[in-house]
């Protein structure tokens, strides 16, 4: 019998409400409880995530009152845009701009961000896996001099010499020394990629702490028609005939995201539980933020023990429900919330693994931000039903937002004893049925 009743939850086609029902006689039935007191036990944690070649490239810094302060950068390798260029006998550099397409943002535009790009010195690979931690070697020049910029996401026109690029952009100059370079390669360079970055390695893109507010962009490096390495240059003997030429970033080449964040620079509440390893206050509040930042573990330690408290029978799970309410410092115009989360069991080592109520989809599992509620319900019923009957050890679950390796999003959560607003709570709808 207890075997059939873990089938019940097979089927995503079923409502929630009417999940193991079917198996169950009418006889069979004790009745019908709702409860909303198991015992959730939470706490947030400092994460990592790999980070090559995701979906943006991040750059940018932010000062959050409750994080503390975020520098989001990036490694990247380049290519020629066509193979076998000469730049002739006498060419003379006339400017180097990296151009960036802006595809999103997460923060305050308006502060002023200053770059700094660095010729990379040791090779990066397709193959290789790096984190928000990783670290590449660079040459100590910056080739943008600390260049100053005000993101402009929202402004799809933007002026470059005779041309209109209909999307926003971030121009930063860089060096005629490192223009020159590229343009004294031996044409052997220009002949493959593979050999084109033996002389170029890369560059590294970072930008530094603000004092307050700040914004990270969300950068499209494989999209070539704005995102690009872009030479500008004449030839000697006719200076009036301007010319140009492009370096792209494509999917066959390794870039990854690096991000350095600063928590001493938190709210008091925030550094105590993240660094001090005051994990009781996590009962309280607890916190998530992505670019390999902050996920939240959360545990039931009594659901082992909640079927020796019930009478004889066996308990099925009709429905259980995690709700996780925002706190009021999410409820901000400019750090706004996700609309997307996400939620895994732990093993006994600390890796992670799907849910098995993930693969009923995302209708029955949920995740996404419910604005008029403000907050968000997954849907863990099958999870519940394994762990009550003995078939799976409750290590907890570990909560995150999703895209953590390519947004700069953040969230603040009411624990379970939040001292007031909605708190996080398990409803589970369950029946308990004889033998």
């Amino acid at each position: 019998m207890i075997g059939l009743l873990i089938l019940a939850f097979s089927s995503c086609k079923k409502s929630p409400e009417t999940i193991g029902n079917n198996l169950i006689s009418e006889n069979n039935y004790i009745d019908v409880y709702h409860t909303d007191t198991v015992a959730v036990v939470c706490h947030s944690y400092m994460d990592s995530v790999a980070t090559r070649n995701t979906t943006n490239a991040l750059i940018g810094a932010m000062k959050d009152p409750v994080f503390g302060t975020t520098e989001a950068g990036f490694y990247t390798q380049f290519r020629p845009s066509v193979a076998g260029q000469s730049f002739g006998s006498s060419p003379v550099v006339d400017s180097l701009v990296l151009q960036l397409y802006i595809s999103g943002y997460y923060g305050d535009t308006t502060v002023m961000q200053t770059a700094h790009v660095y010729q990379l010195t040791d090779t990066l690979s397709i193959n290789e896996t790096y984190y928000n931690y990783s670290e590449v070697s660079t040459d100590p020049v910056d080739q943008a001099s600390g260049y100053q910029f005000h993101p402009h996401p929202r402004t799809k026109s933007n002026v470059v010499g005779n041309d209109t690029v209909p999307q926003p952009i971030i121009r930063i100059p860089l060096s005629l020394d490192l223009g020159n370079y590229l343009v004294g390669l031996d044409t052997l360079a220009y002949s493959r990629p593979d050999l084109f970055k033996e002389y170029f390695k890369g560059l590294y893109v970072t930008c530094d702490p603000v004092g307050q507010g700040g914004a990270i962009s969300y950068i499209n490096l494989t999209n070539n028609s704005f995102s690009m390495l872009q030479l500008y240059y004449h030839d000697a003997a006719t200076p009036d005939k301007a010319m140009r030429y492009s370096f792209f970033v494509t999917s066959s080449d390794a870039y990854f995201n690096h991000f350095d964040h600063d928590y001493t620079q938190g709210s008091q509440a925030f550094t105590d539980q993240l660094l001090d390893g005051q994990t009781a206050l996590g009962q309280e509040e607890v916190y998530l933020q992505t670019m390999g930042g902050v996920r939240t573990r959360i545990q039931f330690p009594n659901l082992p023990h909640w079927l020796d408290t019930l009478q004889a029978g066996h308990l099925v799970v009709n429905e259980a429900k995690l709700i996780i309410p925002a706190s009021s410092l999410s409820l901000d115009s400019i750090y706004k919330a996700p609309q997307a989360f996400v939620l895994m069991g732990f093993n006994e080592d600390n890796s992670t693994y799907l849910l098995p109520d993930y693969y009923e989809g995302a209708n029955f599992f949920g995740g996404s931000y419910n604005t008029s509620k403000e907050s968000v319900t997954f849907r863990i019923s099958e999870y519940m039903q394994s762990v009550i009957m003995g078939k799976k050890d409750d290590y907890g679950l570990s909560l995150g937002i999703n895209g953590g390796s390519y947004n700069a999003q953040r969230f603040v959560i009411n624990g379970p004893e939040a001292p007031e607003g909605e708190k996080m709570r398990l409803e589970v709808t369950y029946s308990i049925v004889n033998e």
